[in-house]
């Protein structure tokens, strides 16, 4: 694999470096996330361009890499003084203690890029309230329909439907349009159902 990083999607725009993980190899997925409303995966990681093998041999490729130990000085070399913003897993989660030690070393080593990344993993929360508090980082606890109710003591990333009101960015689905609001302030992020 010649980079682990990868270059913002149409929503995110060109100016973000992504990092993506498989799914369901790293996260903990609810119903919702598998079934939606129709039966159907509701989560952007398990339809459309996702499901591409090309896709899929990608971030089971980056899965692999993260498990080596030159994973952090790869990825400070890849980000560092390249992206102004970079989304931690825009598919896939953290996966254990140690790998989010690190993103720790790795944003620490990034001062001048603001990451940002959301997050189902409630077993690993003392270890991600640690990358919280990096002051370049948000993380952020995502809720659905099955998963009303915040745990973690994090902002939180949720669809419209769950009725977060407090401290809520309405993310426009355009991250160029907003000006990368949610690397930017540690509120509440709502979004529509797509």
């Amino acid at each position: 694999m010649k980079s682990l990083t990868i270059k913002g999607n149409s929503k995110m725009g060109q100016k973000v470096g992504l990092f993506n993980l498989p799914a369901k190899a790293t996260c903990t997925p609810t119903k919702w996330c598998l079934e939606g409303k129709n039966g159907k995966p509701i989560c952007y990681a398990l339809r459309n361009n996702c499901l591409l093998p090309s896709v899929i041999k990608a971030t089971q490729e980056r899965f692999k890499q993260s498990k080596r130990k030159d994973f952090t000085e790869r990825m400070i070399r890849e980000i560092k003084d390249r992206f102004n913003f970079f989304r931690i897993h825009a598919t896939g989660d953290f996966y254990s203690e140690e790998y989010v030690e690190k993103w720790i070393k790795i944003v620490q080593a990034c001062p001048n890029t603001l990451f940002r990344t959301t997050t189902r993993r409630r077993d690993l929360t003392k270890a991600l309230k640690r990358l919280h508090k990096e002051p370049n980082v948000i993380v952020r606890e995502s809720l659905d329909t099955v998963r009303r109710k915040p745990q973690m003591n994090l902002p939180v990333a949720a669809i419209t439907s769950v009725g977060i009101k407090k401290d809520v960015i309405a993310c426009p689905n355009d991250c160029d349009k907003c000006n990368h609001l949610c690397w930017k302030k540690p509120k509440n992020v709502v979004f529509e159902e797509h």
